[in-house]
C-alpha cells in the first residue's frame, strides 16, 4: 500500500468536527491536558515535525515510513518516503519518487486531512465520538510520557477499537499515537522531533520541475 494511502486511511477517518455531546463522559484531567497541548500546537502556524509511522497489517510484514512534515498554516510539505506532497494553499503537487511523476491538483480545505498534522491528531477528543481518560505516566520510545486512552462511545460504529495518545507535557506536544483498528491493523506514529516557529522559505511550499529532470507532469486541474 502506498504511503499516501496509508496516511489517508490513518487520518481522514479520524473525526475532526467539533461536537460536545459526549465530553461529559470523559476525564476532566485528560481534557485539561489535551486543551493545553492543542492550544500550544495552534498558537504557532509554522512547524517542522520528523516522524516515524509503523503500520502492521494482519498477516503481512510491517511497513515503516520515515518522514517529515513542514507546515505553515495551509502550506504543507510532507515527505512520506516514496511520495512527496507539497501545497502552497491553492495547488497540491504529489510527487511519486519511484516513477518520477508529479500529479497536480487544486487544494481544497478538506484535503488538509491527508497531511500528517499533530493539530488534527490532538483534536480527536473534540469529536464527541470518543470517551477518554488519563492513564498516568508510561514509558514510550524511551521517554516517560503522559498517556491518554480513547475508546469509541459507540463501539460498533467506529473503525477503531482503541486509540492511545502519548503527550509530552513539558513541551506540550503529542509524541506518539497508536491506533488499533477493528480489522486488526495497528498504526503507530512516533514524532521523533519538532521545531516551532520555523522560518520556512517560500520555495519549500512549491514544486519546481527543474529540480526533477525528466519528471512526468500529470495536471489534474480543470
Amino acid at each position: 500500500m502506498r504511503p499516501l494511502l496509508i496516511i489517508t486511511l490513518f487520518l481522514s477517518t479520524l473525526p475532526f468536527a467539533q461536537a460536545m455531546n459526549s465530553l461529559d463522559l470523559s476525564d476532566p484531567q485528560a481534557k485539561q491536558m489535551l486543551d493545553a497541548v492543542k492550544n500550544n500546537i495552534l498558537s504557532e502556524s509554522s512547524w517542522t515535525f520528523d516522524f516515524e509511522l509503523l503500520v502492521n497489517f494482519p498477516q503481512l510484514d510491517q511497513e515503516k515510513i520515515e518522514g517529515q512534515l513542514k507546515q505553515d498554516g495551509d502550506k504543507v510539505r510532507a515527505d512520506l518516503g516514496s511520495q512527496l506532497i507539497i501545497s502552497d494553499g491553492s495547488t497540491v503537487w504529489t510527487y511519486l519518487k519511484d516513477f518520477n511523476e508529479v500529479q497536480i491538483s487544486h487544494y481544497e480545505k478538506e484535503m488538509s486531512e491527508l497531511f500528517l498534522s499533530p493539530a488534527q491528531i490532538v483534536q480527536i477528543y473534540e469529536s464527541g465520538e470518543y470517551r477518554y481518560q488519563y492513564s498516568g505516566s508510561r514509558e514510550y520510545q524511551g521517554q516517560m510520557l503522559d498517556l491518554i486512552e480513547f475508546v469509541p462511545t459507540e463501539p460498533g460504529g467506529s473503525e477503531f477499537v482503541k486509540i492511545n495518545l502519548w503527550l509530552d507535557m513539558d513541551s506540550k506536544v503529542p509524541t506518539g499515537v497508536m491506533i488499533n483498528a477493528r480489522n486488526g491493523t495497528r498504526y503507530n506514529l512516533y514524532i521523533k522531533d519538532h521545531r516551532k516557529g520555523v522560518n520556512h522559505s517560500a520555495d519549500v511550499f512549491t514544486f519546481n520541475a527543474d529540480d526533477y529532470p525528466g519528471v512526468e507532469i500529470d495536471d489534474l486541474r480543470f
